[in-house]
């Protein structure tokens, strides 16, 4: 599979946020190079370790973000985070399946997240969080 190329039109307008989502590329694009000549089981586990961190730290500041501008979609947001949260704890519990069909359902998995969650969900939120910026009373990303 081919690099992940950062999309102009994945960014929100928020530094914290969009530096977020280009170290999951970036992250994901260290895991295709790992599988590339010298595929292991361990690549796919250390993918999801870094999935599962990352996970924690980036729905945390979205969501402080949302409540903060009281965001109408949190509850729907929230319940994305959710569900992607205990997908990643999910394949993090059964990482002893076969490694390459592994690989294959956390590629759909990140794939997914890019084009569903980043580009739809926090798309939405952002252009929410810019309104709010622009009344002068946002928090500073």
């Amino acid at each position: 599979m081919a690099h992940l190329e950062w999309n102009p039109e994945w960014d929100t307008g928020f530094r914290v946020i969009d530096e977020q989502h280009r170290e999951l590329i970036s992250e994901f694009n260290n895991f295709l190079d790992a599988v590339k000549d010298d595929f292991h089981g361990q690549h796919v586990a250390n993918l999801i370790e870094f999935l599962v961190d990352f996970l924690d730290a980036h729905c945390e500041e979205e969501e402080f973000q949302m409540r903060a501008t009281k965001y109408p979609r949190l509850a729907e947001h929230m319940a994305f985070h959710e569900h992607m949260r205990s997908t990643t704890n999910a394949m993090a519990d059964t990482s002893n399946k076969d490694p390459e069909v592994f690989a294959a359902e956390v590629t759909a998995f990140v794939l997914d997240w890019i084009e569903l969650h980043v580009k739809v969900e926090d798309s939405l939120m952002a252009k929410h969080l810019i309104q709010f910026s622009q009344k002068g009373t946002g928090s500073e990303l």
